[in-house]
């Protein structure tokens, strides 16, 4: 039975995790755009894209730390949200030029702990936490709501990613700053800890596992629109293909309690990843676009099964004292590492022979991707002291 508490804690975070995604999903996809059609060119641009994914890397995993150092995770995601809007604003503002570089550092600095610190905040908050789908799946209906409004907005409206975005972050800071809180704020000695999750043989092998298991799931989103004009195929049936996914990504993990109760969390991990390597097989040799929907519809699988185990994982593997920063290195290996190797690999392979090549380059890292999870669930579980607790 679910107290009114734990009720009203997971209707908050459902919320802010619909909210939180929405702003990505409205922005992301057309930044490069928008900026273009701004002026914003050359190593500006270049340096306004790459900030989100540099401040995964960076800044994800000591919002984490921080939040388990003070025993403080609902006031690192409140002083993140304030500074998001900040950027926000500042890149609604902004002429062209560095400002835009600036704007975007603002704004990914305060987005960083909407991903580890939120997740590892649900976690905390629920009393069975395979329960954390249930609450995770409003965040993937919120960045689909976003990629599917704003693009309608950018062809038939004046408003346009920046503007929706600032005020899906405005929103999302007043839920932030208005939730309730359960921090202890009291500072703690993590670094024992921390050693402990580092030497977890599982960790030092889930880390590159997820890099290379999501560093292709990128590739195909910025590039799967190439591919299919490429193919002469209409655009519509990109949109379809990535929905299709996110469809499924949100019913699997609304039934997540239920998978996990009956699939082993390893089990799953496994299954979610050995089932990308014919996923990008298929997409190198398949040219009807009703099959290219059906086979990125298993993005629901790949990807949200896929994070749905690793969450449970990490979370179990780490010491209590360090839960939030466990999800900070599942964060920083998928939205750092993998996000990274996926953009800079996908656009060099992609500009130069062509999206084909691009996805028998996905098939190996996949392949890689599968060996180091095997490596990962083969490690003995540690008699951890579980520190912290």
């Amino acid at each position: 039975m679910h107290s009114n508490q734990d009720r009203t804690m997971t209707g908050w975070l459902s919320w802010m995790y619909g909210i939180a995604y929405l702003a990505l999903g409205s922005l992301v996809p057309f930044l490069a755009l928008v900026l273009t059609q701004r002026g914003v060119d050359g190593v500006v641009l270049t340096l306004a894209l790459g900030v989100l994914p540099l401040s995964r890397l960076v800044f994800g995993p000591l919002w984490s730390v921080l939040a388990d150092r003070y025993q403080a995770p609902t006031q690192m995601v409140r002083m993140g949200a304030v500074l998001s809007t900040i950027g926000a604003l500042l890149l609604w503002a902004v002429p062209a030029g560095w400002w835009v570089v600036v704007a975007m550092m603002v704004f990914a600095v305060g987005r960083a702990p909407a991903g580890p610190v939120l997740d590892g905040l649900t976690l905390s908050s629920l009393t069975d936490r395979n329960e954390y789908g249930r609450i995770r799946r409003w965040g993937s209906v919120g960045f689909m709501a976003g990629v599917i409004g704003v693009g309608w907005l950018v062809d038939n409206a004046t408003i346009g990613p920046i503007e929706v975005c600032l005020v899906a972050t405005v929103l999302f800071m007043v839920l932030a700053l208005q939730m309730p809180s359960s921090d202890a704020m009291e500072r703690v000695e993590i670094l024992p800890a921390l050693r402990e999750l580092f030497r977890d043989r599982f960790v030092r092998w889930m880390i590159p596992a997820a890099a290379f298991h999501f560093a292709p799931h990128v590739g195909n989103t910025s590039f799967i629109a190439v591919h299919l004009d490429a193919m002469g195929v209409a655009a519509l049936w990109t949109s379809a293909a990535i929905a299709g996914g996110i469809v499924l990504e949100v019913f699997l993990m609304g039934r997540s309690q239920r998978i996990l109760a009956r699939i082993r969390a390893e089990h799953l991990l496994l299954a979610s990843i050995s089932l990308a390597v014919p996923r990008w097989i298929l997409m190198s040799l398949l040219t009807d676009p009703v099959l290219i929907v059906l086979v990125n519809t298993v993005h629901g699988i790949t990807f949200g099964m896929f994070w749905i185990s690793g969450v449970a994982l990490m979370n179990e593997r780490a010491p209590v004292a360090v839960s939030t920063s466990a999800q900070g290195l599942l964060a920083l290996a998928v939205g750092g590492f993998g996000s990274s190797l996926g953009v800079m690999g996908a656009s060099s392979i992609a500009t130069t022979l062509g999206t084909v090549p691009m996805y028998y380059a996905a098939t190996v890292t996949a392949i890689l991707a599968l060996l180091c999870a095997i490596m990962a669930v083969k490690a003995p579980p540690k008699q951890a002291s579980r520190l912290g607790s």
